[in-house]
Parts: structure tokens; C-alpha cells; sequence
């Protein structure tokens, strides 16, 4: 197989459109070539060969959406669709599968990082059983709880199966349930059993656990003394603290894992391309979908794709797809209504310093204040404290509701020891996705409603879609997708993906880091971060890195201080990962987008140098490309408040005292430098790095690297016609007069 490898090079740029996916990039086309291996020296039979560059590039993949017909054709490239690309291609069949975007874009990118088992799911269902309602229906109430018991039984096969299968993108992950009191009023579930939940936790946890065959780490009571000694944060020496409950889920690096499952279809065989739109859905004689109108969104290019079977996974956005559906059978003659089958909840997601929770342990909040459950989790060095759950029309933005991130940050309080203050100025970033809820609309009057997924059939396009479920389930889905479609065929193909290893799994050992180290004297954060995000393939990874000219670390230079990403990920995602845009790199196939803003926006110009090269672009695209990712990253939430431009726009200000604190969003009495640069871009008037030094240099008269109330007003008074006083008292929509023009008193008018 051809190791050639995606080149983009520029042609006529195109303006810039939007945020929305697939209107982001110019016209490029695509030119391919060949891949050497840039580390001298002895090979080592730990190392295994280069493997990536077997794989079509996106130029060859694009070539067979044009000139194959195939069995199977998928839209959207998620987890459960890019699954379905690889169960179906597993079994034999002639498979394709597109995105809009990149892969894993949206909703697969943004969860909260568990492959978990339903433990929620065990206790709604025990609630729902015992509701007084039961005695009116009781058949109907066993149906109910044998369906929630049979959703998490399943949930427990798929997670071992990704915990056991998958150990290079997935761990476990112990979550404490701390307990204040023996009883909780109101209860959780608003049951009046579950206000005994602190006493018959350690006997459900156990009961968890069995439901896996007690194949994950057991579940154990810690006290109070030994949450003191392993979770310092938390308020175990504020008097109230009982005990903790911990109990174990899987935790994975979505986007990663999501790559993988794409990278494995190809690797089976399927045609995978991504920053392809569907763009009409195409129809035989009989009004029969057999393909669609296709567009390479980045060049702009139309094509047809032919496929005996379609099959929509859109996630929050299928019906989206299911529109252009209704089109086509209008243009047949038939009826064009097309009925909501998906219904989007957007959750929201914080990220915090990691010193917030162990390296080692998780939190969960059984009971917040509006009933949901709250995770305060470990993930790649920082701390992910999420979701909430608000049912809205679904975007492809990830900007957050300011008042969701302060609800989240307020509920991590609540556990939190009160000799630490969780502040807003900790966020490092924070982003929103959706979940599709979803709903059958070809199902027959009185059908039972799902409790998870739908997988449908449209009766005269023969369309399928499937939406709903949950990351756990990803494989199980595609299963009973390409079930469906086998059974239409009337074949029987039976399904292998339980025995499937992922891209990058293959050969992966807990010791593969120490082993990267030896042979390329590696940092030890770096080779533990390179073994955990690629498996194996980080062998690959390091061949790519240079040499760092120091005695250590010999080889891998850091994209930015403070983060384990090194420049030769930025190479191997563009050459053997199909990444197109710089914002592909700092959001998913490096995570410094949802991790860091700050470090991703810092990242973007050197992501841009290095993937100008790779896929030789001019100095015009690599210009817009930067662009665009800086605008797409600057959408994620930071240390500042996004309704910080608003609140002190709309604020009245009596004296400068006022405008220090509002800019002082830390509290800490004092204004820095990080400071200074955040506030420029949060009231929408970003300065140079220049300019901002020089402005805050000019108040810094002590030289300490802190602006006091002093020195803050004493440069007031005296510069109001530098650069950033002006646009200061311009976005603020006041004017600042100085002292001396007002007496007694600094007014503003």
C-alpha cells in the first residue's frame, strides 16, 4: 500500500466566512509525498518500524470517494460513526465514512472524559421501581427497571472491554464520594430511600462492581484519616466529613481515542476522510438513497459519492442531516416533513490547575444543587470539573455560559477544603458540548421510548441514523448499526470489533515510556505523555523529533513551556493523522486548547511554522490559518470572565479604584502581567505582546513585576493618552478623567 503522505498547498484563498464547521478554510489542493525516518543511529528491537505512512493519505481516500461504489456509506465521524465505519469494514464490507469537520469535532471531543458504567443509571432505575406509581402498573414498572439494568450491564462489558482491550487510551480512575452525614435531605433522585444513600453506599458501590463481574479495582470505604492523607483538598479537617466512598470508572483522552477508531477503520480498509460535507442526499428511480453530493471543504470541490446504504451519525446535528433527507423526497413527490428525532443538552466543562484534586483520584457530587451529578476529575495534568446539562438548540462553538462556569465553580467549593479558595482566575480554559438526546420518529404508535440510543430507518429512503447512547457505548452502537445493514443484505457477517485492538495498541506495554526514554532520552513527562496518547505509535513520534542541542533532554522541544507537547506531534499529526488546520493540532490532536488557552493561543504560531512546512502552504494561508485558529481558540473560556466586556461596560465607576478592581479578576490586590494581556482581548481590543509590555512596564515603576493601587493610579494620571488608556476608557464606555481635573474626587462620567 502507497505510504505517500497529505500535502494541502495553497491556491486562491477564499474569505473567511464563520465559526461554522466546514465554512472555516480556503481552497487548497492536495499533493502527496514521502516519509523518512530522521533519527540516526542503531535500530532497537523495542522500536518497531515506522507503520504509520501504510495508511491512504486524505488525497488517495478523497480519490476512492470518487471512483468506488460502496456497501456502506457513513456521515459524521464521531465515535459512533467512525465505530460504524470500522465494525462495517472489519466484517468485509466496502466502507466510507466522512466529517464535516475533523474527526471527533464536536460532541466526541467534549465529554467528560469517563468510560463509565451507568452508576447514575443503577440508582434512577432502583427509584424508578420504587415509586408509588409502580403499584398501579407493576409490569410495566419490572419492564422499566429490567431495560435500565440491561442498559448498565452492557455499559459494564463495553468498558471492560475498552479498559481491558484498549489499554493505551484508556485507565482507571478511582472517584471518592464524600459523606458529611448519615442521612441527605432533600435526597438525591428525589427519593425519599436515597436520603439513606451515605449509609448503603459502600453495599451499592459493591453491587457496581459486581455488575462487571468484578473485573474493574474494587470499590473501598476510606475514612476520614486517610482522606486527609489522599485527598488533602478536600474538607476532611472541617469537623463534618464522615467518610468517603470510592468506587472506579475509565477515563480516556476522547479525541484520542476517537482518532484511534478512525485510523483502525482505514487500517480495516475504509475510505476515511474528514473535512468532507454532505451536502444532498442522492436517490434512485424508486426514491431509494444510493449516495450523496459531496464538497471538500478545503477546496471547495463537489463530488459524488455512491453507496448501496447511507447511514447518518450527526450526534446533536443528525437531524441536520435528516433535513437534506426531506428534501430529496420532496423532489421525488413525496411528503418533506421531516420529524425531530434528536433533542441536544449542552453540558459545560472546567478546567482547573491540577493541584485541585490528587494526581490520582477524582470527586463526585451526588447531589448538587439542581440534582445532577458533578465530577471534579484528574485529567492530563490539570483538573476537569464538570457537566451541567441545559437543553438548547446545539453549536459548534465551544464558548460557555459564564453563569454555568461560576455554577461549577461554586458547587467545587462545596467539597473543597475552606482554606482553599477556588477562584475564577484558576480557569484555564472551559469549553460546552452537546449530547443528542434522541427519539424514533419512524417508530409505530405505542412503542416503548428509548432509555439510550436509536438506531432508525427512514421506509422510503431507506436512511439510517443512529443518535443518543453515551461514549461507553460507541462500539455496541456500531455493532447494532451494521447488524441492521448486514441483515438488509440478507447476509450474516458476524461482528469481530470485541477482539480488535485500536490504532496504536498493538504491541503496548506500561513500561513503553521508560523504554522511550532509554532510547531517545526523553524527558519523563514528555515519553509518559507520548506513550499515553499514541501507544506504540509514539515510537513513530519520536523518530520525528529533533535534537534539543542540551545534555537533557537529548531530543523532544516542548511547543510551549509547562506542557508535555513536542514539535514532532505537530509533524506526525500533519503527515500520519490527517490534520488540515493548525486548530486540528492545539484542540485534538494535541489538547491545549481544552487544557490551556492561553498555551494554545501562545502555541498557534509555532503549530503554523511547522505545518506551512508539512503541508506547504504560502505565507497568505499560513497567516489565515493562524487566524482562524486564534478566533476558534479565543471561543473557549479562560481566566477571564467572557462577560467581563459587558459587566464593565454596563458598571459605573466612581474613582479609579472601581476600574483596579474589576481588572484585578484574581483578587490578589495587585495586577500582572497575564493579567494585563487577558483583559485586552476580553473587552475586544487584543494589543500586541509589545504593547502590552510596554503599557504594563509603564505602570510597573517598582519594577516587582506587580502593579499596586498606587502605581495603577498614579499612571492614570499621568498617561491618558497612551495606547491602552485610550482603549481602556473607550471599551469601558466612560470617560476617566484625572485627579487633577476633578478635585477632590475621580468621577466618571
Amino acid at each position: 500500500m502507497s505510504s505517500s503522505l497529505l500535502r494541502c498547498r495553497t491556491t486562491r484563498p477564499r474569505p473567511y466566512l464563520s465559526l461554522a464547521r466546514g465554512s472555516l478554510f480556503h481552497s487548497r489542493c492536495l499533493a502527496s509525498i514521502h516519509s523518512s525516518a530522521l533519527r540516526p543511529g542503531p535500530s532497537s528491537s523495542d522500536a518497531p518500524p515506522l507503520t504509520s505512512p501504510s495508511l491512504p493519505s486524505r488525497r488517495e481516500n478523497l480519490a476512492s470517494l470518487r471512483s468506488t461504489s460502496f456497501d456502506l456509506l457513513v456521515v459524521g465521524g464521531g465515535a459512533t460513526g467512525a465505530g460504524t465505519a470500522l465494525d462495517a469494514a472489519a466484517r468485509g464490507l466496502s466502507v466510507a465514512v466522512i466529517d464535516r469537520g475533523d474527526w471527533g469535532c464536536e460532541t466526541s471531543s467534549r465529554s467528560t472524559k469517563l468510560i463509565w458504567a451507568g452508576i447514575r443509571y443503577l440508582a434512577t432505575a432502583t427509584a424508578g421501581l420504587l415509586k408509588w406509581e409502580t403499584l398501579g402498573d407493576p409490569a410495566a414498572a419490572l419492564r422499566n427497571f429490567r431495560g435500565e439494568i440491561a442498559m448498565v450491564v452492557s455499559c459494564h462489558r463495553e468498558r471492560r472491554y475498552m479498559a481491558e482491550r484498549q489499554p493505551h487510551l484508556v485507565h482507571w480512575m478511582p472517584i471518592a464520594v464524600p459523606f458529611r452525614s448519615w442521612t441527605v435531605w432533600p435526597p438525591p433522585l428525589g427519593h425519599p430511600l436515597f436520603s439513606l444513600f451515605p449509609i448503603i453506599a459502600p453495599f451499592a458501590f459493591k453491587l457496581y462492581d459486581s455488575l462487571s463481574s468484578f473485573s474493574c479495582p474494587p470499590s473501598f470505604v476510606m475514612g476520614k484519616a486517610a482522606a486527609r492523607k489522599k485527598f488533602p483538598q478536600l474538607a476532611a479537617n472541617d469537623g463534618d466529613l464522615k467518610y468517603c466512598g470510592v468506587f472506579y470508572e475509565a477515563m480516556h483522552n476522547d479525541a484520542r481515542t476517537n482518532l484511534a477508531i478512525a485510523l483502525s477503520a482505514s487500517e480495516y480498509g475504509a475510505a476515511t476522510a474528514n473535512y468532507v460535507s454532505m451536502t444532498a442526499l442522492t436517490t434512485d428511480e424508486n426514491g431509494v438513497a444510493n449516495g450523496i453530493e459531496a464538497e471538500d471543504a478545503l477546496t471547495g470541490k463537489k463530488f459524488s459519492i455512491d453507496a448501496q446504504r447511507v447511514v447518518f451519525a450527526g450526534g446533536p446535528f443528525t437531524d441536520g442531516l435528516r433535513g437534506m433527507e426531506g428534501e430529496r423526497a420532496s423532489a421525488d413527490g413525496d411528503a418533506a416533513e421531516v420529524r425531530p428525532a434528536v433533542r441536544a443538552a449542552a453540558g459545560t466543562h472546567v478546567v482547573l490547575p491540577g493541584y485541585y484534586t490528587p494526581p490520582d483520584m477524582g470527586l463526585l457530587d451526588h447531589n448538587t444543587s439542581d440534582g445532577r451529578f458533578l465530577f471534579l476529575l484528574p485529567w492530563l495534568g490539570h483538573t476537569l470539573a464538570g457537566t451541567t446539562d441545559v437543553a438548547c438548540p446545539p453549536s459548534s462553538s465551544p464558548s460557555p455560559p459564564e453563569d454555568e462556569v461560576q455554577w461549577i465553580l461554586n458547587e467545587c467549593g462545596k467539597y473543597l477544603s475552606k482554606d482553599l479558595r477556588v477562584r475564577r482566575s484558576d480557569v484555564s480554559s472551559a469549553w460546552r458540548g452537546w449530547r443528542p438526546l434522541a427519539v424514533d420518529p419512524h417508530a409505530p404508535p405505542g412503542a416503548p421510548a428509548s432509555r439510550d440510543h436509536v438506531i432508525s430507518e427512514h421506509p422510503g429512503t431507506g436512511v439510517v441514523f443512529v443518535a443518543g447512547g453515551k461514549w461507553t457505548t460507541w462500539r455496541e452502537m456500531a455493532e447494532e448499526v451494521v447488524d441492521r445493514i448486514c441483515k438488509g443484505r440478507g447476509e450474516e457477517r458476524k461482528c469481530t470489533t470485541l477482539d480488535i485492538t485500536l490504532h496504536g495498541g498493538k504491541g503496548y506495554t506500561s513500561n513503553l515510556a521508560i523504554k522511550l526514554i532509554q532510547k531517545h532520552g526523553m524527558d519523563h513527562s514528555v515519553a509518559q505523555h507520548l506513550a499515553n496518547t499514541y501507544g506504540t505509535k509514539a515510537w513513530d513520534v519520536c523518530e520525528l523529533s529533533a535534537p534539543t542541542g542540551r545534555p537533557y533532554p537529548r531530543f523532544g522541544t516542548r511547543i510551549v513551556p509547562d506542557h508535555p507537547y513536542i514539535t514532532a506531534e505537530i509533524v506526525h499529526a500533519a503527515r500520519f493523522e490527517g490534520a488540515c488546520t493548525v486548530e486540528d493540532v492545539v484542540a485534538r490532536r494535541t489538547r491545549m486548547a481544552y487544557l490551556d488557552r492561553s498555551a494554545a493561543l501562545a502555541a498557534i504560531p509555532v503549530v503554523g511554522k511547522i505545518m506551512a512546512k508539512e503541508l506547504r502552504w504560502n505565507e497568505t494561508e499560513r497567516q489565515l490559518q493562524e487566524t482562524l485558529a486564534t478566533e476558534i481558540v479565543g471561543t473557549y473560556g479562560g481566566p477571564v470572565p467572557d462577560k467581563a466586556g459587558a459587566q464593565l461596560r454596563a458598571a459605573t465607576y466612581r474613582d479609579v479604584v472601581d476600574v483596579f478592581e474589576a481588572i484585578d479578576v484574581d483578587g490578589s490586590g495587585f495586577l500582572d502581567r497575564t493579567e494585563m494581556g487577558q483583559l485586552s482581548v476580553a473587552l475586544g481590543f487584543p494589543l500586541t505582546e509589545e504593547e502590552v509590555d510596554l503599557a504594563f512596564v509603564d505602570m510597573d515603576t517598582s519594577r516587582d513585576g506587580r502593579v499596586t493601587m498606587d502605581e495603577f493610579e498614579a499612571w492614570w494620571n499621568r498617561s491618558a493618552d497612551t495606547l491602552f488608556h485610550r482603549e481602556l476608557a473607550k471599551e469601558l464606555g466612560v470617560k476617566l478623567h484625572p485627579k487633577k481635573d476633578l478635585g477632590s474626587g475621580i468621577m466618571l462620567g
